[in-house]
């Protein structure tokens, strides 16, 4: 997969996220959403390391970068949330769930836009109007 669509990729893998977990008619919601979001996470290392190799931008290599340490706090989130001991801190574990998947969908589609227009050459001084 090429790295743009890996990019792109992440912004509809947290899509596919939100939507299992706000569907109640998905059989086995809980196993589909830790999976999504272990593929969200995996995803999110590869971009990291992926855009590092290349001559893009510092400032995308510094969300992508931000990304993937969001993901982890989804993930971390996500597994509290999973833990009945931990029940009562549950609200909180949640608003904190949700705002990074709302984290890393903004911030994968802002670098998946920037580093397509970067690779078509749309940001260098010629291409401006």
């Amino acid at each position: 997969m090429k790295l743009w669509q890996s990019l792109y990729a992440l912004i509809w893998l947290n899509f596919f996220v939100l939507l299992v977990a706000t569907l109640d008619v998905i059989p086995y919601k809980a196993q589909v959403h830790a999976g999504l979001g272990l593929l969200v996470l995996v995803v999110a290392f590869i971009n990291k390391v992926r855009i590092g190799k290349t001559s893009a931008p510092a400032r995308l290599k510094r969300i992508t970068a931000a990304t993937a340490g969001i993901s982890v706090m989804a993930t971390a989130t996500g597994i509290l949330l999973a833990i009945p001991a931990l029940a009562s801190f549950g609200i909180v574990f949640r608003v904190l769930h949700i705002l990074a998947i709302v984290a890393i969908i903004a911030q994968s589609g802002s670098v998946a836009t920037a580093y397509d227009m970067w690779e078509e050459g749309e940001l260098t001084p010629a291409a401006k109007t």
